[in-house]
């Protein structure tokens, strides 16, 4: 199982630090939803292929470095064998400075913009292809022969910032490296098993298409929550998506039900292009029958539900304590979906209900 490795995705491919927020990701600065282009395409599918194939020494660093895989019980070994040497999730990050001032406003919009994909490909392809050379200044120049070459233009100081970029892609190469060890490990488990699940946040639902296309035994499973709970729960937390100067939980609601609301529709073009591969499940249905979701989701694939699960369900949905902000551990799973409701205040829920009506209905809610 992989815990959003979209966040290592996008901190690769576009020169971001670990942990920005999903919708700075998908979003312009102005929150209109962003459009991936071939490239930005190419490179997510090719990346979930290496996941789906156990393909993990031809994904980048960031992903086999990123904290987030201790979600899974399978990456255990990895994780111990990680423990013991350099490359950890911090070091990552500290690649990541060398070309932060120039990528990394934490917007993609502002990487896009400086070329950061480009940069960071083309040094990629030069130092993989003079494994020999380390010295600076030569790649340095390699590097400027190559953005020559194909008429590429930079806004920014050129030879200070390109070095920069030089170290990033020789920092990265290094955890490469001091990683192969401890990857050969991770694939060998990974081919013992006969599922790989991945939960993705960071990712928009017509971007699922070419991921579909090229993996004709992947299964989907739209799994949401009601928006009203979601928009609570980031106003109470102080993680809000939309706006975070005039904090409100209707700004929030309508900016997570515009995402939504484009989500399900795209899903709905989805199913009838790919038929037999969806469900959808939600975070109610969970709490409310736990037996239930399990059987509705692993008879999605033709299994029958592990004995664990039962255990699972009575630990952590209704465990003896709530766990963590982020935590997953209740005292009481079913109160916990619909203690919103008690929660917001009248105008809150009339103006959201105004507003969302349409997906929460859609989606199988009371307004």
């Amino acid at each position: 199982m992989w815990y959003e490795p979209g966040d290592a995705f996008f901190s690769s491919y576009y020169g971001l630090h670990h942990e920005t927020l999903p919708q700075n990701d998908l979003y312009f600065r102005n929150m209109t939803r962003r459009m991936l282009n071939y490239k930005e395409q190419d490179a997510l599918v090719h990346f979930y292929n290496y996941i789906f194939s156990c393909n993990y020494k031809d994904l980048p660093p960031e992903a086999m470095a990123h904290y987030f895989l201790g979600e899974s019980s399978a990456m255990d070994e990895y994780v111990s064998c990680m423990s013991h040497r350099r490359t950890k999730y911090i070091d990552i990050n500290s690649c990541k400075n060398f070309i932060h001032s120039t990528c990394s406003s934490d917007l993609v919009e502002t990487s896009l913009a400086a070329k950061c994909p480009l940069i960071i490909e083309s040094v990629q392809t030069i130092i993989e292809g003079y494994p020999n050379i380390s010295d600076e200044k030569w790649l340095l120049m390699l590097l400027n022969h190559q953005l020559a070459e194909h008429m590429i233009y930079l806004s920014f100081n050129k030879s200070e910032d390109l070095l920069q970029f030089i170290r990033h892609g020789l920092c990265i190469e290094k955890m490469r490296k001091d990683n192969i060890q401890c990857i050969d490990k991770a694939e060998q488990r990974c081919r013992k098993d006969n599922l790989i699940v991945v939960q993705v946040n960071r990712m928009n639902m017509e971007d699922l298409d070419p991921i579909i296309k090229a993996n004709p035994d992947i299964y989907v499973v739209h799994y949401t929550r009601d928006p009203r709970a979601i928009a609570l729960s980031r106003y109470k937390t102080g993680i809000l998506l939309f706006d975070k100067v005039n904090q409100s939980t209707v700004r929030e609601a309508q900016f997570i039900c515009n995402k939504m609301r484009e989500d399900i529709r795209q899903r709905l073009i989805l199913e009838e292009k790919y038929p037999g591969i969806f469900v959808h499940l939600t975070y109610e249905s969970l709490a409310e029958d736990p037996e239930g979701f399990a059987k509705i989701f692993y008879g999605l694939f033709n299994e029958s539900y592990p004995t664990a699960w039962n255990t699972f369900i009575e630990e952590h949905m209704h465990g003896y304590m709530d766990g963590s902000t982020f935590g997953i551990t209740v005292r009481n799973a079913t109160e916990t979906a619909l203690r919103w409701r008690t929660e917001m205040s009248k105008h809150d829920l009339d103006t959201i209900n105004k507003f969302c009506s349409d997906v929460i209905i859609s989606l199988g809610y009371m307004i």
